[in-house]
């Protein structure tokens, strides 16, 4: 097996516009980010959406955004499918830059069968360790969502709703976040 040849945040953030799109940057290692299937676009909406109801009935609590590029750390890039920054870092976010410096207040992170388990941990591993509070993992297949809240993980499932602690009175029912719509 070839020894991965490991790059820089800046060697990342020099590559051309269209190749970095095609990777995360993991420990300095080039991950590959698949195309997203229409199932996971679905769920990313239907995130989004409740955020930004939650959101515009509370004009300065938060932002909400898809796939924005992050520089955790100097080997770490990451674009979470679905994030939340609150206040103050959204009045001080640079609306025209990325990589955005630091992480998210929230990620969420669409688990396709396609990623490796190592990638999903590193990635999660990374998030937690240069704090971001809070990280959903979204498994479509199993119809289950793992919330990771610093050193507490908790799974919920298709009979259960999010929450957090973030956002007082926010909730999200799985049942229908998960519902692959049927073709008529």
């Amino acid at each position: 097996m070839a020894a991965t040849a490991l790059m820089t945040g800046l060697e990342f953030d020099a590559l051309p516009y269209n190749e970095g799109r095609l990777w995360e940057l993991l420990g300095g290692e080039r991950i590959p980010v698949s195309s997203p299937t229409p199932e996971h676009q679905l769920i990313v909406q239907r995130i989004l959406f409740a955020l930004m109801v939650y959101l515009e009935a509370r004009p300065g609590t938060g932002l909400v955004l898809t796939d924005v590029e992050f520089a955790l750390a100097d080997n770490y890039r990451v674009r979470p499918d679905v994030l939340l920054l609150l206040q103050p870092r959204v009045s001080s976010l640079d609306m025209n830059r990325v990589p955005v410096p630091g992480a998210p207040d929230l990620a969420v992170e669409i688990i396709s069968p396609s990623e490796r388990s190592s990638d999903t941990q590193e990635k999660l591993q990374a998030y937690l360790r240069y704090r971001t509070s809070e990280v959903w993992q979204v498994y479509p297949k199993s119809k289950s969502v793992m919330i990771h809240r610093g050193e507490s993980s908790t799974m919920i499932t298709s009979d259960d709703t999010i929450s957090t602690s973030m956002l007082p009175g926010f909730s999200l029912a799985i049942g229908t976040l998960l519902t692959t719509p049927t073709a008529r």
